[in-house]
């Protein structure tokens, strides 16, 4: 497929205008709102989320309609079901019945067929989800069907120690990322883009940061060589660097929507 290379699958492309930190009379961008009441002096931190609180399973054996049962959530609350400890590494944790909400909170449309999946197994275990500071192992609990092959991760971890906008919909970044220097101001932002700087399809890019007290929005901003040029609609990995204004401290980082994604070394 071929396209005018003006905008690049992934990543939100903005005009090259100034920007910096909210102040004065400015008003507040859209996307640093949600994150007003972000309690970012708290200790410990809130974990904030970049995936969703539900992981796996693996796959499913060779069935098209247990694929189809699970997502449309057609299994049911088993009889009994662990309460477990109040907490687990650290963490204050949900019981297996309210993480069992959360699993079925995940469920796409009325129940399809006849096939209904059966709950095994339900235990305490960990697992793995990707945070605005990096990948963290997290108490989890561990739902296994007989249809399915692996059990379901759903996030342990109780409300009080999460946090995200209540208003913000559904929806996570994509295909970006960042670290932070030692100085806790140098970000290099990571992301897809175009092949290289140079030639007609070549692009340049640069990043926008505007800051606020509780959150830091990040544009990509593009500069391509030639917007009349045709070129090829491959994606590359690309970065970009820019100093905050102030050190990053607890403070999110967040795309053009609104939306967290992970920085490395904060």
């Amino acid at each position: 497929m071929r396209v005018a290379l003006c905008g690049l699958v992934g990543i939100l492309l903005a005009a090259c205008t100034g920007g910096g930190p909210v102040g004065g009379h400015d008003p507040l961008p859209t996307a640093l709102q949600p994150w007003v009441t972000f309690p970012v002096d708290a200790s410990p931190r809130p974990i904030v989320l970049v995936d969703a609180p539900v992981a796996g399973p693996r796959g499913f054996y060779g069935s098209e309609n247990a694929k189809l049962a699970f997502e449309r959530g057609a299994f049911d609350r088993p009889t009994r079901l662990p309460t477990g400890p109040a907490s687990a590494s650290g963490y204050p944790i949900i019981n297996a019945d309210k993480a069992f909400d959360l699993l079925k909170a995940q469920s796409n449309g009325p129940p399809a067929g006849r096939l209904r999946l059966t709950i095994s197994d339900v235990r305490l275990g960990t697992g793995t989800f990707l945070t605005d500071r990096g990948s963290k192992t997290m108490p989890v609990w561990l739902f296994s069907m007989a249809e399915v092959d692996g059990p379901i991760a759903v996030l342990a971890v109780a409300p009080e120690a999460l946090w995200f906008p209540p208003d913000l919909g559904p929806g996570q970044s994509h295909d970006i990322g960042a670290s932070v220097g030692r100085d806790n101001r140098t970000l290099t932002v990571n992301f897809v883009g175009a092949e290289s700087d140079n030639g007609p399809c070549g692009v340049r890019y640069s990043i926008r940061l505007t800051e606020s007290p509780t959150a830091v929005n990040v544009t990509v901003v593009s500069n391509p060589n030639d917007t009349a040029a045709v070129c090829d609609l491959v994606g590359y990995q690309r970065h970009a660097a820019a100093v905050l204004k102030t050190p990053l401290g607890a403070r999110v980082l967040v795309d053009d929507l609104g939306y967290p994604f992970s920085v490395l070394g904060a």
